[in-house]
């Protein structure tokens, strides 16, 4: 009797230090998923990407101001609509992470990041035109390294799966504020 309940304890405890340690690598692995799915945000802040979902949204209220002029019975519709932009971009931006999680790894993420934190990036983002010699060297040094290859390499099939994905948000939108503003 004694040797049964000894087993049992002893078993109880190796379930109990599974369980924990089964927690413990699931909690480690989400966090990781959390902080890979905010390095692409950071990365769609700074190429640039968040500030054409920004100017679309901006666009479609400038449209929608011909057709459903501002007045008493869509007030609220307006006020929605220009309150929640940010929410709207954001969605967006959350939609389009995974798209680059399935295609880059999170240090290519990361290197993606740095360069367009620099003067470079930062001017390829604001008027390509207007870059210097030795900007547009560095612009093709990265173009030329492997990331920017790869880079070049997934420009076709991330522009496909961004597409739909921005059809989908632009019509989402479009039908929102239309109920909206009625």
């Amino acid at each position: 009797m004694w040797r049964f309940r000894r087993l049992n304890k002893t078993k109880m405890r190796i379930l109990a230090i599974s369980i924990c340690l089964f927690i413990c690598m699931f909690t480690t692995a989400t966090a990781q998923e959390i902080e890979f799915a905010d390095e692409v945000k950071t990365y769609l802040l700074k190429n640039g990407t968040a500030n054409q979902y920004e100017y679309a949204y901006d666009g479609l209220l400038k449209m929608l101001q011909n057709q459903y002029p501002k007045a008493d019975n869509n007030k609220e519709g307006w006020v929605y609509l220009n309150e929640n932009k940010m929410k709207s971009v954001n969605e967006m931006m959350a939609l389009l992470v995974p798209v680059y999680q399935k295609h880059f790894e999170r240090s290519e993420i990361k290197l993606m990041t740095d360069f367009y934190k620099t003067e470079t990036g930062q001017q390829l983002m604001n008027d390509r035109s207007q870059m210097s010699e030795a900007q547009k060297q560095e612009l093709n040094a990265y173009y030329s390294s492997q990331l920017g290859k790869k880079v070049i390499d997934k420009q076709e099939v991330l522009s496909q799966e961004i597409s739909k994905i921005s059809e989908n948000w632009s019509r989402d939108l479009y039908e929102t504020a239309v109920s909206l503003l009625k």
